[in-house]
Formats: structure tokens, C-alpha cells, sequence
């Protein structure tokens, strides 16, 4: 899957929603590839038709991700990752070491005041410690905190989870 296509809301392209079924998606690809279709739009002026032509591959393309099972699921996370990057209101700090260790689940998780969790997962704390540890030019004091930040799996509160050594687990 190309970055573009997270780039550009999929769902959006074809008037959608994430929620919506294959089945409900297919309509509306259907509907749309009616409208701006190459073959429908021949007698319209060179504008109309290349910007016709534009929109019909941008509908096929979507369609395309969306339509497929697998690629559907990665795009989904794909956006969801990307949501959780974004500049959220961090509600608090919550250090690493207080959460609760699930070493069945290999997850951190933090109780949210709404009744949801935190939810935080030792490859994600791998990634990022690996990933702080490689960005020297940014680390210039020993023992300097690395962390995320981790939105409630309920409401749409987040914190920024924060360590400073690599937890043993």
C-alpha cells in the first residue's frame, strides 16, 4: 500500500464511512464510477473529462484497498496510526512502571477515569525505545525519558506514557 493512499481518506473518496460493509461501500463505488466514468463524460469539454478521468481513478483506486479484506484491515491500522500521531491534548503523564504488566498479553495497561484503559504493548515500547535510541542528535542528556502517546481504548482522553529505561519484563 503506497503512503499516498494513507494520505488521502479512502473512506472519504467514495462517501463512506469506516463502519460501512463491503457490500454498503460497493454501492456507493458503484454509484460513483457511474457519474464520473471516462466513457460517460467524452462529450464534455477537455477540463471536464480530465478532471472526470482524475476523480474516476481516484474512486477505482480507493475501491481497490477498500474492497479487499486484508488491504482494507492494513489500511485501518495504517489510520489509526496515524490518528494517534496527530497532536492530541495529553490529559496526563503516566510513567511506564505504574502501569499494570499483563505477561499473558504482553501489554502495559492504565485504568482511564471513564472506565476504559490505556493499553500500551511491549513491542510498542521496544519500537520506540529502538527507535529514540537511534536519534542521537535528539538524546543530549544520559537516562533521557522516551514515551507515547496512548489514547483510551473508551473515550477519547489520551496520555503520554513515558519511561526511562527499557522495563524488564
Amino acid at each position: 500500500m503506497c503512503a499516498s493512499s494513507c494520505e488521502k481518506d479512502l473512506y472519504a473518496v467514495l462517501g463512506a464511512n469506516p463502519s460501512e460493509s463491503t457490500e454498503e461501500l460497493r454501492h456507493r463505488y458503484q454509484q460513483l464510477v457511474l457519474k464520473c466514468h471516462p466513457d460517460r463524460l467524452s462529450g464534455h469539454s477537455s477540463s471536464e473529462a480530465e478532471m472526470g478521468l482524475k476523480r474516476f481513478l481516484e474512486v477505482d483506486a480507493a475501491w481497490k484497498i477498500l474492497s479487499d479484506e486484508n488491504k482494507r484491515r492494513d489500511y485501518d491500522l495504517l489510520r489509526r496510526a496515524h490518528d494517534l500521531k496527530q497532536d492530541w491534548p495529553v490529559d496526563s503523564t503516566v510513567f511506564l512502571e505504574d502501569m499494570i504488566w499483563n505477561n499473558d498479553e504482553r501489554l502495559y495497561t492504565h485504568c482511564c477515569r471513564c472506565g476504559g484503559a490505556f493499553i500500551i504493548d511491549e513491542e510498542e515500547v521496544q519500537e520506540e525505545t529502538l527507535r529514540s535510541s537511534s536519534q542521537e542528535e535528539e538524546q543530549t542528556t544520559r537516562g533521557q525519558s522516551k514515551g507515547v502517546i496512548v489514547c483510551c481504548d473508551t473515550c477519547s482522553l489520551s496520555v503520554y506514557v513515558t519511561w526511562t529505561n527499557l522495563p524488564q519484563s
